[in-house]
């Protein structure tokens, strides 16, 4: 389902850092902040504005952290996953409740829809499209879907054509597949309980699959405490963090596409 457009998102990072957003910070967070490293301090900050403002202030603050020389990959790869983490870190804690981390870590999503388009184009294949196709999902009836958006984004920033949504099912993912146009096919492993039906539908979209080559990858919470998963699952490879997975994933394409005798402009 596609987002409702954001106007002042639609011009240029820049002039809207010049023309439409308030030079000044939130004042969210507490003194203690300045002891912090500055990546930390950025994450806090968008934490606690994610619990307790609305969404054109939680881009008001990142645009100013944009303004006074945060990268917005650093954003992306860094700070909004991080902010994200300390939502969990403080319902561990008792310091908020399970609707203040619903409600924040659905602000953040939102965030990343608004950044996107920005995000997308400043990247270095901005000029267009490549021919590398990726198929992005999320465990069936996973709840973790920032993770997962983050990622796509990602890709996309590098020029991969990029399908899938976190609300996909396996009918969907085998139409897909059966495109012949798919290289890679990367899962968001969330939940334990799983597993063992994620083991049958990568072996069922291989199987289906009318690429002879297509890639696997893993990614997913579940990855830091299952050292192991990748190749358990049957999956090519796994990875933890986006710009890390894209470059495996380039890298294996080529290699594959090699080995089947296609080059890098040739689509299956």
């Amino acid at each position: 389902m596609s987002k409702p457009q954001n106007p002042e998102i639609t011009a240029p990072l820049s002039l809207a850092l010049k023309d439409i957003v308030a030079p000044k910070l939130l004042q969210v967070v507490g003194s203690e902040q300045s002891i912090l490293p500055f990546a930390e301090q950025q994450s806090q900050l968008l934490a606690k504005t994610c619990l307790s403002s609305t969404s054109s202030d939680i881009e008001s603050c990142v645009l100013n952290m944009v303004g006074q020389g945060l990268g917005l990959e650093t954003v992306f790869l860094q700070t909004i996953p991080s902010a994200a983490k300390l939502f969990h870190h403080w319902w561990a804690q008792d310091e908020i409740d399970f609707v203040a981390v619903t409600q924040a870590s659905y602000r953040l999503q939102e965030l990343v829809y608004k950044l996107s388009a920005e995000f997308v184009l400043s990247g270095p294949q901005c000029g267009g499209l490549s021919d590398h196709a990726a198929l992005l999902v999320n465990t069936p009836q996973s709840q973790h879907s920032l993770g997962l958006l983050i990622l796509s984004q990602y890709f996309k920033r590098y020029g991969w054509q990029v399908v899938g949504d976190t609300t996909w099912r396996e009918p969907d993912m085998v139409i897909a597949v059966q495109s012949g146009c798919i290289d890679l096919l990367g899962l968001s492993v969330s939940d334990e309980r799983q597993l063992g039906y994620l083991k049958k539908l990568i072996a069922t979209l291989r199987k289906k699959s009318l690429n002879p080559g297509l890639l696997v990858m893993v990614g997913g919470p579940l990855l830091a405490t299952h050292a192991h998963l990748a190749p358990w699952l049957g999956a090519d490879f796994s990875c933890l963090q986006a710009d890390q997975a894209q470059l495996m994933a380039i890298q294996r394409v080529e290699q594959v596409r090699k080995q089947y005798g296609k080059s890098s402009v040739e689509l299956f």
